[in-house]
């Protein structure tokens, strides 16, 4: 069976042989690390006071190298702290959404990524990213439309072993319905937990056993939102929610059990509600 309890900062131990996924508290925002073996991603990196201490964070779990960095869409509590990551790692490729507002955090990172050398790639739906014996494709990625930003949101599905994740980033209800989702057994929910995302019929689709949530304690967007929170346990699945404890979670599989350990890490730079 799948275990699930609580673990000290010190105890977390990335160099194993499993599937690790970290979702880390950094308030009201999100940042997501991947590692498998010696594949790293990061999928976004927090608000701009965050970055630091994401980095502080892995280097001081050993990582040197991110091979993935994600900027899911331009919004700064996602791509806030990843100038930061570019300044202080060596990065593999960098994806970033088809368009978005432009504003200072867009030009921040432009000018991180050129003084590395770093390239943008904008991904489309379907491309895979080669991740060892991780199968990981790209679900949604679609072009900004001077609306919504948080609907360009790059989803990313991983699959490792029987298995399967689903990173929904921001996205919102009308590209939930754009297309048909597999069944997978851990959902980061988009939105922070937002009413505008994870509609029954979605959730109907993806069937999570597990379904994590970041979002900020008490913050003033009161996310995750009550009917939202509603929709998941309706569907059985248990929810983690970085809030509550402003704690991170640790989760690791080898492929067939999933372990899912809450640590007392808070990487929130700004404590910003």
């Amino acid at each position: 069976n799948d275990s699930i309890g609580n673990t000290k900062f010190k105890d977390i131990d990335l160099n194993n042989e499993d599937f690790n996924v970290l979702f880390m508290y950094v308030g009201q925002a999100d940042s997501t690390f991947i590692k498998y073996k010696d594949r790293t991603m990061l999928i976004d990196a927090g608000n701009n006071e965050d970055g630091k201490n994401i980095v502080n964070f892995l280097k001081n779990k050993g990582i040197n190298k991110i091979d993935y960095i994600i900027g899911t869409h331009y919004d700064e509590d996602h791509i806030g702290g990843l100038d930061d990551i570019i300044n202080n790692f060596d990065i593999g490729k960098f994806y970033l959404s088809n368009g978005g507002e432009l504003g200072v955090n867009y030009y921040n990172l432009e000018k991180a990524a050129k003084k590395k050398n770093l390239n943008i790639t904008i991904p489309k739906v379907g491309d895979k990213i080669e991740f060892n014996d991780v199968n990981m494709e790209i679900m949604s990625a679609s072009k900004f439309d001077g609306k919504n930003d948080n609907n360009v949101s790059i989803v990313i599905q991983a699959k490792y072993g029987s298995r399967k994740y689903l990173f929904m980033g921001d996205l919102e209800k009308q590209e939930e319905a754009k297309r048909k989702w597999n069944e997978v057994d851990v959902l980061k929910a988009g939105h922070h937990g937002s009413n505008t995302s994870s509609t029954q019929e979605f959730l109907n689709q993806v069937k999570p056993k597990y379904v994590f949530v970041s979002a900020g304690k008490n913050n003033r967007y009161r996310l995750p939102n009550v009917k939202v929170i509603a929709r998941i346990e309706s569907t059985g699945a248990k929810i983690f929610r970085t809030d509550i404890n402003e704690s991170s979670f640790w989760l690791r599989s080898n492929g067939d059990l999933i372990d899912i350990k809450e640590v007392s890490v808070n990487l929130d730079g700004n404590g910003e509600k």
